[in-house]
């Protein structure tokens, strides 16, 4: 399915399960992201978030793993012996080159994503092995509003509070100068910490945070 008819399928609620999931995961002290597969009528078939600090998820789920991301974790879910060009992935964050190449290979036709990441994302890149040429995925990103820059904020703040190496988060000053000025601001990381720690809802946060992104 083609950019423009996912944005004409009402996904408005995708978009917003995507980053609910985004927000449950830092809730629960890992990476903020958060996938769902959407089929060709704009219907939610597929969920997952990233895991990779916990240690158990639902079944056919990987968690405490570096690879048990959000957008793999969607994927997962799609039974082989079908192919699923018509389908799309919708994801919080850019994707890395593990969650893009798991799209080629889950055969979804699309990859839309909401924040950007400078440091792993690699909505840019282009596959050219014969597979990936036949299969001709569509990668867009990112949403210039309020969801992109929720889910990138959530990411950068994550990452200063884990906190991530000064190689990552200088990636993330460099493509992202606002929202990484904004999350070093510690009125902003308490809010969402405390935000985090009283199970507060997604939009209860949105809420907190209104004018600030």
């Amino acid at each position: 399915m083609a950019h423009f008819e996912l944005l004409s399928a009402g996904i408005d609620s995708a978009w917003q399960r995507a980053l609910e999931l985004a927000w449950n995961s830092f809730c629960a002290n890992t990476t903020p992201v958060g996938a769902v597969v959407v089929n060709g009528s704009g219907t939610v078939v597929a969920e997952g978030r990233g895991r990779r600090y916990e240690q158990s998820g639902p079944p056919g789920q990987l968690a405490s793993s570096h690879i048990a991301h959000a957008e793999v974790n969607a994927l997962a879910q799609l039974r082989a012996y079908q192919d699923y060009e018509d389908h799309a992935l919708i994801t919080t964050l850019e994707p890395c080159g593990m969650c893009h190449g798991a799209a080629v290979q889950a055969t979804v036709g699309s990859v839309l994503y909401a924040g950007p990441d400078p440091y792993g994302g690699t909505g840019a890149l282009v596959f050219t092995t014969p597979q990936a040429q036949r299969r001709s995925l569509q990668v867009t990103g990112p949403l210039d509003d309020e969801r992109g820059r929720l889910a990138a904020l959530l990411h950068i703040v994550w990452l200063m509070l884990v906190p991530a190496g000064s190689h990552v988060l200088a990636a993330q000053r460099a493509g992202l100068p606002a929202l990484t000025s904004l999350a070093e601001r510690a009125v902003t990381r308490e809010l969402i910490a405390d935000a985090a720690t009283s199970r507060a809802s997604l939009t209860d946060l949105r809420g907190a945070l209104h004018g600030m992104i």
